[in-house]
């Protein structure tokens, strides 16, 4: 009598302290439940539609540029991207846009080797050779990773970005790499290619499997999406002079974005579990209030 009287007394305190175990553990393990912001270039803000050739594109900006092969940073082709003009896209013999999808270059670009008028839509840029006088632009995307965790704590879900990228003339992508913003991102690039500028094979960013498929991190809050491109014309070498020459960066098909191969958003795995947990306990307590009823009649 006196042992199932006192058992309901019990029951609650355990069944509440190991649905804590459970969630702090799920907690613990930094589980995304969202992705935003992965946006192809040569949108507006958020990317809700393309921007006009000439414009600043509302999502990518160049956080470093170098114009002496990184050897010092030059400001004067930093800060928002600008949209190429669909008729020097054409001109330069480039991978066309697409229909949500627009090449972009540094801020500072001419439109014309020989100089012309700036930020106006074309793409030269200064970059002559592989050594002294290569051009460098590291173009940077910010997007949000939500779910359990402090920002900054690396996600242990599976998380996987595809996209496709081309670029004048060669281009590195780093997600979350030391050094955001110098001239030298630290730490194996998770993508190259060389002479991009037509490339249309996608890339897939991920922090799952071996070897290299497994060629990223990600963290809850923040994070970045860092493409260096490198302006070499097609030379090597130090070269006499450092002319300007065509370069830009188009990256497209990058809307795929999966957490433990599930398209987002997902609803955080946990949740089913714990409300598992609680209709289990109030199972047990209707049972065991039944059954001392029953010994009391």
């Amino acid at each position: 009598m006196i042992r199932l009287s006192n058992a309901p007394r019990f029951l609650c305190p355990l069944l509440a302290v190991a649905a804590m175990a459970l969630l702090g553990t799920r907690a613990e393990a930094q589980i995304a439940t969202n992705i935003t912001g992965v946006y192809n270039t040569g949108l507006t803000s958020g990317g809700g539609s393309l921007a006009s050739g000439g414009t600043t594109d509302g999502n990518w900006s160049v956080s470093y540029a170098s114009t002496n092969g990184g050897g010092s940073k030059n400001t004067t082709y930093m800060g928002s991207a600008y949209v190429i003009t669909p008729a020097a896209v054409s001109a330069s013999g480039y991978t066309s846009n697409t229909s949500n999808a627009q090449w972009i270059v540094a801020p500072g670009a001419s439109t014309a080797a020989t100089g012309g008028t700036t930020n106006t839509g074309g793409n030269y840029l200064p970059g002559n050779g592989t050594s002294n006088d290569e051009g460098v632009f590291i173009y940077t995307l910010a997007f949000t990773i939500t779910g359990s965790g402090s920002a900054g704590t690396t996600v242990s879900s599976q998380i996987q970005i595809t996209m496709t990228l081309a670029a004048d003339d060669q281009y590195s992508v780093y997600v979350n790499p030391s050094g955001n913003g110098g001239s030298d991102p630290t730490g194996s690039a998770a993508a190259t290619a060389t002479s991009a500028w037509s490339n249309t094979t996608g890339i897939t960013l991920q922090n799952y499997g071996t070897g290299s498929a497994n060629n990223s991190t990600f963290k809850i809050g923040t994070n970045y999406i860092v493409v260096v491109v490198d302006n070499t014309n097609g030379l090597t070498g130090s070269q006499s002079q450092n002319p300007l020459n065509e370069s830009g960066l188009l990256v497209y098909e990058s809307t795929a974005a999966t957490i433990n191969g599930k398209p987002v958003p997902e609803v955080a795995t946990w949740l089913p579990l714990a409300g598992s947990i609680g209709c289990y306990g109030l199972l047990v307590l209707r049972r065991r209030k039944a059954k001392l009823q029953a010994i009391r009649a």
